[in-house]
């Protein structure tokens, strides 16, 4: 599949190196993408929800506010946990790489890169995110077909707390929106992760982060 078929495609570019921000803006927007191009990481987060972009691209190491903390931040809002989002550094330690898969990260490129290899990255993930779209637009057969079985494990409360963790809420926020004490928002979290057979409280926000897409299309937070 190539970038024609994304043409309706929006691109948000977060990357303070103002040549490096307008080289990948132009590759993409001659490639028939749409792009919004911002050199500060709290702009992006701010934007999200009113631009709406189909794909996050965002370098690692920036002042004041860096891609951990864009992608942590878009995490939280509801639309954009689904947003692909692809990090761009010139970082290539594995520890760099690693963080940022961890926090929720699709995927990532490292400078210096070359225009195909852009290309392909974001046409894979918008490809992959299709797949996801038709998935939970199909019907609620095809839906349930997608979701683990392991969820189903789960009780109404425990499926309202993953929901949460997979906005990358912390369980004190958790707490708070549900109306709950701490404890038993830990609690809630030790018994899903038990039945997942999932280790630990990173292993946890990990395996939500990895199956987001289908925790949030349920809805469970509003049941």
């Amino acid at each position: 599949m190539n970038s024609s078929d994304f043409r309706d495609k929006k691109i948000l570019i977060v990357e303070d190196d103002a040549q490096l921000r307008n080289t990948i803006s132009d590759l993409l927007e001659k490639n028939g993408f749409e792009v919004l191009a911002l050199a500060e990481g709290d702009k992006a987060v701010r934007v999200i929800p009113i631009y709406k972009p189909s794909l996050i691209l965002c370098d690692i190491s920036m002042p004041n506010f860096d891609g951990f903390w864009v992608l942590h931040e878009s995490r939280r809002i509801k639309m954009a946990a689904i947003i692909p989002f692809v990090f761009i550094s010139s970082k290539a330690e594995r520890l760099d790489i690693r963080t940022g898969m961890e926090l929720g990260a699709d995927d990532y490129l490292t400078k210096p890169f070359t225009s195909a290899e852009l290309l392909n990255a974001v046409n894979a993930r918008l490809e992959k995110a299709n797949d996801y779209e038709k998935i939970i637009s199909g019907s609620t057969e095809e839906l349930q077909k997608a979701i683990p079985e392991d969820f189903k494990k789960l009780s109404p409360a425990e499926k309202r707390v993953i929901t949460f963790v997979a906005l990358n809420e912390t369980s004190a926020e958790i707490a708070k929106k549900l109306n709950i004490s701490i404890k038993t928002v830990e609690n809630h979290r030790a018994r899903i992760a038990s039945k997942l057979e999932i280790r630990g409280h990173l292993g946890l926000v990990k395996y939500c982060l990895s199956n987001r897409k289908i925790i949030l299309s349920q809805n469970w937070s509003l049941r």
